[in-house]
Parts: C-alpha cells; structure tokens; sequence
C-alpha cells in the first residue's frame, strides 16, 4: 500500500500577526521569527471541520483524475475536533462526497501524530481485507477550541485539511513505523471539557455546574511539550531506522511535525541533521496539528525535492504520543 497522492486546503480567512498582536498583545516579532509563523488561516463560525475535509478530498479528486470516487473502499479520518460528538466525520465524508456504500469509514482521535499513525492504520486494513484504494484525511480546526487571548496557543495553530490517496498499485511505499504514548503528560495539552468527564447533564441527579470558560479551550504547556520532544522523538527517530535497516544518512528528508520554528530548528541541532533536510514549512499556515506533516510532503512533491527520495515522517503531540515512519519515493506521485 502506497502514498499515491496528497492534496491540502486552508481557509479563506487569514489572520496575519498584527491581528494576532491586537488579540493577544504577542509580539509579532516573536510570532514570525522564533514560531516561524507569518500568517495563519481559521475557519469561521459557519465553516466546518467536514466543509474542509470535504474541499481537500474535491481537490484531491480535480488533481488526480484516475482516481474514480466509486473505487474508494476506505476512509480513515484523523480529527481532535470533530463536528459532532457522534455520528463520526468519516461517514459525513462518504455522504457528501458521494462515495460507494460499501466504504468503510472510521475516525481516529490522534493530534499531531495521527497522520503517521493513520498510514500503518489504513496500510494494514488495505493489506488485510484487500482494499485497492482508500483516503486517509485530516483536519483539526483548533480555531474552534481556541481564545484571542489565549497567548500559549493563539499565534501558534492554524486550521488546514489534507487528503491523502492511498493505493496498491503506485506511489511511495510505507515501511516500518516507531510508535509510543506517555499519558501521565496528557494534561499538558488538553481540553478539559466536552467529554463524559464533564458533560451538560448527570441520569444520577448529580449538580452540573458551569465551568470557566478556560475548560472548553485548548491549555498547552509549552515548555513541557518542548522537553518531551527532546526526550521522545530522537529515540523514536532512531528506532524507527533500526526497524528499516536505515541509517541516518540514508535519509533524504526528515518531516517532522511542524510544531514551530524553533523547535525544529532545536530537534536538528539535537540530531545533528543539516537544515537543509528538515524542512520548516508553516510560515503562511502555522501548526496545522494531524495536517502539518501531509502538508509539507506536498510542498516537497510539489517542488519536487522528493523524486527517488527516502524520506522520514515523525509527528509529536497531544496525548503525549508520537509516531515515526519511512516513506520510501520511487518517483513523484
């Protein structure tokens, strides 16, 4: 099962620093220079997380005309922020686009690191139950869990969708992937309501009361998310390599989670890997969170930087958790 093809949409909203400066008083220096974010696109209060989806799967279908939607058997979702509790969002994607019945469609609630766990999830369903072609989505539209003034978060994320074409006849093979969870830091970036935690009404007559409104938005601890990076992803990294008989010279480009600038720029000055092969792409997105690593293979594809390529993908994040694989390019899909 192989990467075939990927496209990414964001919207049309786009609030350059100067808006986030007078949300938040955060200096646009700061934003630009250290998270390495110029502009960032949100979805407005009409717009959703399946409108977004739906457009990055339309323009992944305008892209690739061989891809006939009646010969999608599969669709694997990757969203923290659905637009319902339930239904799930991959059955509202199989309906609006109008894909065959008989798809499978399932969400996975994995952040930063979902779309590489989402390859070795679908490659193993597809490879299991002999699935031809399927769509591997994400979006995470963290303007709907955010404030204008939470100044941890704010300037940093930004909204975007990603559909990847997943197929058995052509594209860029997925090898062997790194995967781990350290959930005792869960509560370094969280949401602390909207579950059954804390929901709207107790069957036992217990009280519900209204919580701050700090509860129904995103809280990060930055430093702790900067310190579990240092510690899990290099190990992940080399893991990963060990399990695909790989080098770190081997590597052509190292895709990581595009978290900020700076912390990749700290991850390549820790791995002693050159910049020129860790690319440093969310300038004019922000930290688009499961969308951030599809979103700069696309650009690489796009520049053609990936043409018989072996290219590492490691996404980091939410939960605390993170996933690392091999996507080997025998030539641009």
């Amino acid at each position: 099962m192989k990467v075939r093809a990927i496209s990414a949409v964001t919207p049309d909203w786009k609030v350059d620093n100067k808006t986030i400066h007078e949300w938040s008083r955060l200096d646009p220096a700061f934003l630009e220079h250290k998270l390495g974010v110029a502009q960032r696109g949100f979805l407005k209060h009409s717009e959703s997380t399946i409108d977004l989806a739906r457009a990055a799967c339309e323009q992944l279908l305008e892209e690739n005309p061989d891809l006939d939607r009646k010969s999608v058997r599969l669709v694997v979702f990757v969203t923290q922020n659905p637009d319902y509790r339930l239904p799930h969002s991959g059955a509202l994607v199989q309906a609006a686009l109008g894909l065959d019945r008989g798809t499978a469609t399932f969400d996975v609630n994995l952040g930063c690191s979902g779309y590489v766990y989402g390859l070795s999830i679908a490659k193993a369903m597809m490879l299991s139950e002999h699935i031809d072609n399927a769509l591997l989505l994400t979006c995470d539209p963290y303007s709907k869990i955010m404030r204008r003034d939470s100044r941890e978060v704010i300037g940093i994320f930004g909204d975007g969708a990603t559909a990847t074409w997943l197929s058995s006849e052509a594209g860029a093979e997925i090898g062997k992937g790194d995967f781990g969870t350290d959930g005792s830091g869960a509560r370094h970036l969280i949401v602390r309501k909207g579950g059954a935690m804390k929901p709207p009404s107790n069957l036992d007559g217990a009280e519900t009361s209204e919580d701050q409104a700090s509860n129904h938005t995103l809280q990060m601890n930055g430093r702790a998310i900067f310190n579990f990076m240092q510690t899990c992803v290099p190990a992940s990294v080399a893991r990963c390599l060990e399990r695909n008989n790989l080098k770190l010279g081997d590597i052509d480009q190292f895709v990581f989670h595009q978290a900020s600038r700076f912390m990749l720029e700290t991850l390549a000055d820790q791995m002693g890997l050159p910049l020129s092969k860790v690319p440093i792409m969310l300038e004019q997105t922000g930290n688009t969170v499961s969308s951030s690593i599809p979103m700069a293979l696309r650009e690489l594809i796009r520049r053609n930087e990936l043409r018989s390529s072996t290219a590492l993908v490691s996404g980091f994040g939410v939960g605390l958790s993170w996933a690392t694989n091999i996507l080997f390019f025998t030539e641009v899909t």
